[in-house]
């Protein structure tokens, strides 16, 4: 009678265990899909990245800067005003000592993140040149005020804040 327990108690826990992997299995195949279906939606969105590029990468030349009207520097560059198709604009200009593949990436990552982005409390980007790989530039627009000045003015109200 004590075999037949301990036959019965093997076999009550060979099948929760054989219904726990098939459960686990299940998991794993709904996990992969889902998995796959992020990795297309993606692809996707970098392949319409990649097409959308072309509207904002532009020549060196397009960009005229102001060296004499710096408007702030920081640890990964500075920023002038510059002209850009006639108009004026804010240009953030790398610093070649920070060039590296690494930080190439990293300045391509936040244009491209830019690039996605609208919102009315964001500066618009505009363009950017990336033909000197060791001296990218973001174009962006250029406001009529800083956010110290803005935050010292009380212009920032809880409604307008992010």
């Amino acid at each position: 009678e004590l075999l037949e327990t301990i036959d019965q108690q093997q076999k009550d826990y060979q099948e929760k265990m054989e219904s726990d992997l098939a459960a686990k299995a299940a998991q794993v195949e709904v996990l992969t899909k889902q998995r796959d279906q992020s990795n297309n939606e993606l692809e996707q969105l970098r392949k319409q990245l990649r097409e959308n590029q072309n509207q904002w990468i532009v020549p060196r030349g397009a960009v005229q800067l102001k060296r004499s009207e710096e408007l702030g520097h920081g640890g990964w560059g500075y920023v002038v005003k510059g002209t850009f198709r006639r108009k004026t604009v804010a240009v953030k200009c790398i610093y070649s000592a920070i060039a590296s593949e690494k930080n190439l990436d990293r300045v391509c990552r936040e244009i491209e993140t830019m690039a996605l982005v609208r919102h009315p409390n964001l500066v618009l980007f505009i363009a950017a040149v990336l033909d000197n790989p060791e001296r990218p530039l973001i174009v962006t627009e250029l406001l009529d005020t800083d956010l110290c000045s803005a935050y010292e003015k009380k212009c920032l109200t809880d409604k307008n804040k992010l």
